[in-house]
């Protein structure tokens, strides 16, 4: 303790900060917290954390990962929906570090308050609430402009979709809009026992490259693209061109569209790559389809 004002002193170890907040989970968020030292090492030097580099993280909760962060010399912005883990956070590390903890949600704080703090390019780190994951990451997609890299942790299943590559059965329209945006790639698995308590679904890392801009640079063309594309994988066993009906479209004009590509026309859109759905929404365009 502090003589001056009682206060107590910096936790040193993750394993510490949640011995002191345990009392406070709540069993309705679903909470399951990191604490192995060792996987939460290895995933700040993943993200190549260095001393003042603006970090944007979602979801710390009892601060463990955030507590590994701001001994790398980072300056984090926390944005944290659990009341009991923000006063927490407030308490125990705001005092200590170039912490700031935001209360509420990640899908409505004013991001762009937070990201026009520093004009440095900032880095995402968090490990993210599963039960939004993917609406959080195309939200955090739209201030693109902001972010050079994110190092995410997903459900496994998550990670797999995002990840995938053309014919696996993981492949879809979360795997081309990730494309879209960025250069993704999963450089680690975690196992069930390094979170307390141990949850029953895989995870895994995700790191994010952004790229300048988009791969498509017209916007309308970007939002057709987009629209082709969530449209093929609504209806996965269904060929491309059964798929796109729900657009309006001929299942001719589709067809005809992917021999002109030099593909099957009874095509199935898992096994197109970002480039060839790229170039069928363009075919499309061209012929008045869409």
């Amino acid at each position: 303790m502090s003589s001056n004002d009682g206060q107590q002193a910096a936790p040193t170890a993750p394993e510490e900060l949640y011995r002191r907040f345990r009392h406070r989970t709540k069993k309705s968020l679903g909470q399951h917290f990191l604490i192995d030292a060792q996987v939460l090492h290895e995933i700040v030097t993943l993200a190549d954390v260095r001393p003042d580099d603006p970090i944007l993280e979602i979801g710390p909760g009892c601060g463990t990962l955030t507590l590994v962060l701001l001994q790398r010399g980072a300056v984090v912005e926390a944005v944290e929906l659990d009341r009991r883990a923000v006063q927490f956070l407030k308490k125990e590390l705001e005092p200590h570090f170039s912490l700031t903890v935001h209360p509420g949600s990640a899908l409505d704080v004013d991001l762009e308050e937070i990201f026009s703090s520093t004009p440095i390019p900032w880095k995402v780190v968090a490990n993210l609430p599963y039960n939004v994951a993917s609406k959080v990451l195309f939200r955090l997609f739209e201030y693109r402009e902001h972010i050079d890299e994110m190092t995410l942790m997903f459900q496994r299943e998550v990670a797999d979709r995002i990840v995938a590559e053309p014919g696996d059965s993981d492949y879809g329209a979360l795997t081309l809009m990730s494309r879209l945006y960025s250069q993704v790639h999963m450089p680690m698995t975690l196992p069930a026992g390094a979170f307390v308590p141990p949850p029953k679904v895989r995870s895994a890392i995700v790191q994010f490259r952004l790229i300048e801009g988009t791969r498509i640079d017209d916007p309308t063309l970007r939002k057709t693209f987009e629209k082709v594309v969530k449209a093929a994988f609504q209806h996965r066993r269904k060929t491309l061109a059964n798929g796109l009906k729900g657009l309006s479209i001929e299942k001719e004009a589709v067809e005809s569209a992917l021999e002109s590509m030099g593909l099957k026309p009874k095509i199935r859109p898992q096994k197109l790559a970002f480039e060839e759905f790229l170039e069928l929404t363009r075919c499309l365009v061209d012929g008045g389809e869409i």
